[in-house]
């Protein structure tokens, strides 16, 4: 569910991205075009909805009780 909100918000906000960079563009005489905004919006809504490098949603792991060992570290407590 969490996912399916950001992939909703990415592409909104990179459609708003498109649409000030086509909208400042226009002030200095620079045609972008209107089709720059849903451009940007898929590009950042397929990048959040596939993470391929696992950033954002993380990766699932294996983790079970058994194979957990007790820590070997000494206790960083201060001594006095």
């Amino acid at each position: 569910m969490k996912r399916l909100a950001a992939i909703a918000l990415w592409f909104y906000a990179g459609w708003t991205a498109g649409a000030l960079v086509d909208f400042v563009g226009g002030w200095y005489g620079v045609t972008i075009g209107p089709a720059l905004g849903p451009i940007l919006g898929t590009a950042a809504a397929a990048i959040v909805a596939g993470d391929p490098r696992g950033l954002i949603w993380g990766r699932p792991t294996a983790r079970t009780s058994s194979t957990a060992k007790p820590s070997t570290q000494p206790s960083a407590q201060p001594t006095t």
